[in-house]
């Protein structure tokens, strides 16, 4: 049996697996008694700068705010309602189709008042359209034999968070499901397309494998089995198909390697103060190279104009 701290709302201050914590609480700087990291911010070390991962970091005093995107927005709802977390109505609200008596405008005073309240009440706004999508993925889901087998079942939405011996950092990690009866975690993700080529470059943008390494690493440190970990994806547009992709063993070792050296870079800035981006490391020029295709491009058109010339 799976043990959970229910969160009191104070710092975390022990290592565990925490329960009736708000995804805005988890993301606060101060949800720790020291500097914490999830993998969002290492991701974003690794694939940009330390720059770009302290300008959004939750410990910067003037971190930059990234605003909701539809795409965001429906991948939150989706998560919630496809997981069966409760407490949908506490953070969602449908937006109205008429307002007033009129048809919803975002440009009218009284829709801009109406979408102001709902923020001031910490609601995130979906549309009826949405919520169509959203039933459309549940029902392709429910049909895939992956999920019907329970997939998806377990412990929704906990947190989980250690100390790292070598930085001192706390690192957290906060799975779609926690299973209840295997080492083996699955992760939902929404998408455009579920074409293998397109799932592939998807891992590769978003260092998937880094997240589910980060994943099974904290799983671990508290004790539980934790040997694998699926993506499973979900369109977000008709047919709504679906498609289960477990990552390889070489690529959560690789992710993890990732990791420890991005906490280690990580908390050498946040020692040092200084967060550098991208060739802010040197004191002049450096060279810039055409991309190797664009040269080929190049030279077989030259070859081409010389010979007509000839």
């Amino acid at each position: 049996m799976i043990q959970s701290i229910r969160w009191d709302g104070n710092p975390i201050t022990q290592p565990g697996i925490y329960t009736k914590m708000p995804l805005d609480a988890y993301h606060r700087g101060d949800i720790c008694d020291g500097p914490s990291v999830s993998s969002s911010t290492l991701r974003k070390l690794w694939d940009q700068s330390p720059a770009h991962a302290w300008a959004h970091s939750p410990l910067n005093p003037a971190r930059v705010e990234e605003p909701d995107n539809e795409a965001f927005v429906l991948g939150r709802a989706a998560h919630h309602l496809l997981t069966a977390e409760i407490g949908f109505a506490d953070q969602f609200v449908v937006r109205p189709e008429t307002l007033d008596g009129e048809k919803w405008n975002g440009n009218r005073k009284e829709c801009k008042r109406w979408l102001a309240a709902k923020k001031r009440e910490g609601l995130t706004v979906v549309t009826s359209a949405q919520v169509d999508v959203i039933r459309g993925m549940a029902l392709s889901l429910g049909a895939f034999p992956l999920v019907k087998e329970g997939a998806l079942n377990g412990l929704i939405e906990r947190s989980m968070f250690v100390k790292d011996a070598e930085t001192g950092l706390w690192v957290k990690s906060r799975p779609d499901v926690i299973p209840n009866d295997s080492g083996d975690f699955n992760d939902l993700k929404t998408t455009p397309s579920v074409l293998y080529l397109d799932l592939q470059r998807s891992i590769g943008d978003f260092g998937y494998h880094q997240q589910g390494a980060m994943v099974l690493e904290t799983a671990r440190a508290l004790g539980l089995e934790a040997n694998t970990f699926t993506l499973i994806w979900v369109e977000k547009k008709p047919p709504y198909c679906v498609r289960a992709q477990q990552l390889k063993d070489e690529d959560i070792a690789r992710g993890m390697k990732q990791n420890r050296a991005a906490l280690r870079t990580f908390a050498d800035c946040l020692s040092s103060g200084v967060w550098p981006g991208p060739g802010d490391d040197r004191d002049d020029a450096e060279y810039v190279d055409l991309p190797d295709w664009k040269r080929k491009q190049i030279d077989e058109r030259l070859k081409f104009e010389l010979r007509e010339a000839a």
